[in-house]
Formats: structure tokens, sequence, C-alpha cells
């Protein structure tokens, strides 16, 4: 049994614009009690909006809890499959780096251009990868010449991009040759940002030759297996 006033003030909510389960959630009773109590209301147009307005507000709230809710799973779901991934790989042998760069050679390696020993590529991991295996290959840094490709819409930016791959691979200024500057319609992602945008950068090995014959080699028994 509820005291008579409970009753009341539950009436005098649901007049004000409060919805049943408003009126639940104070007073701890049942909706079908609140709806007994509430059924003789007359709601008025403003009260009917307030509890509509609420209704959707709840809703968009409730929305945005799941959708956060999901998202962290996703985010978390994501951190373990990589950590499964990187398990699965384990400790890397010179093997394992020798048959990766073979695969990056014969994918984004120059194997027609000039004799060339080359390789161009935008993402600065992957350059910092064949930097190791060029140095499995007994190929020291310092015989590099690297060249930068910009777009142009990047032209002021040239010195502060150059910089970053000095630093993020430990080379020198000197072993840059000129940057070439191209047109070209840019990404909607990249467009006035020079955080993500580093352009193209061709590592080429000074007198590789001999050892971009032997490499190709490698890479024709691969194919041929």
């Amino acid at each position: 049994m509820y005291y008579p006033y409970i009753k009341e003030t539950a009436k005098k909510m649901r007049q004000n614009g409060a919805s049943l389960n408003d009126i639940v959630d104070k007073f701890g009773i049942t909706k079908s009690t609140a709806s007994f109590w509430c059924k003789d209301i007359i709601l008025t147009e403003s009260s009917i909006l307030k509890i509509n307005t609420k209704g959707k507000e709840k809703s968009v709230r409730g929305l945005l809890r799941y959708s956060e809710k999901k998202r962290k799973e996703r985010i978390e779901r994501n951190i373990l499959q990589k950590r499964d991934g990187s398990f699965m790989v384990g400790d890397l042998t010179d093997r394992d780096i020798l048959m990766i760069g073979l695969g990056l050679y014969w994918g984004e390696g120059y194997k027609y251009e000039n004799c060339e020993f080359g390789f161009t590529n935008s993402n600065p991991k992957m350059i910092r990868f064949y930097f190791k295996w060029l140095k499995l290959l007994d190929i020291d840094k310092n015989s590099l010449i690297f060249r930068l490709t910009l777009n142009e819409f990047f032209r002021k930016e040239e010195n502060l991009i150059k910089s970053f791959w000095i630093n993020f691979l430990g080379i020198e200024k000197e072993q840059f040759s000129k940057t070439t500057f191209i047109k070209t319609k840019l990404k909607k992602g990249s467009i006035k940002n020079v955080e993500k945008y580093k352009g193209i950068l061709r590592v080429k090995v000074k007198k590789g030759t001999s050892l971009r014959n032997k490499i190709l080699g490698s890479i024709e028994h691969i194919s041929d297996s």
C-alpha cells in the first residue's frame, strides 16, 4: 500500500510532463501501478511534447552509450587480434628478413630502370624495414642516395618533411638529391596535413648493379618454384 501523497505527487509529475518511467524510477513502483494512477489524467499539448522530447533524448543517449560501448569493444578486439598476429610471427630470423625483403623488392624495387638497385615507397616503417634488409646484405647506409618526391601543394614544407626522413632513418642531408615536385590530386585526408604526409622516398644503392642482379635472380628462383 502506498501513501496517498505518493500517488498525488506521481499524478502531478505526469501532468507536468513526466513519463511513466520517470515516475517508476522516482518511487520504485511498477509501471502498471503508475499507469493506473495516471489513467484519468488528460495531458496538455505541452506535456505531450515534453514527454516525447525527453523520450527522444533518452533514446539518443542510449544510442550514444551503445555506440561507445561497441567502439570500445571493437578497439579491444583489434588490439587482441594484432597481438595474436604478433605472436603468430614471433622473432624474425635473418632468413625471415631476407625473404620479406625479397618480397618487398619484388613488389616495389627497381627491376627494369637502367639497372639501378632502387626501392620507392611512402610508408616510413616499410622503408625502415628495407634498411634492415639492406644491412643484412652488408650494404652500409652511407652508400645510399635518396630522392624525395612531393606534391606541389607541400613545396613550402619540403625541409620539414626531409628533416623527418633524416631523423627517422638516421641519414644525412647530403645524401639527398634534388626533390621532385609533382602536380597530382591529393586524397582528402592529405590536404594541409603535413603530420601525415611524408611524400614518396626513393632509396638507391650506389654501384649496386651486381647485387641487384643477385636479388633479381633470387626473385626469379622464388617465382619459378
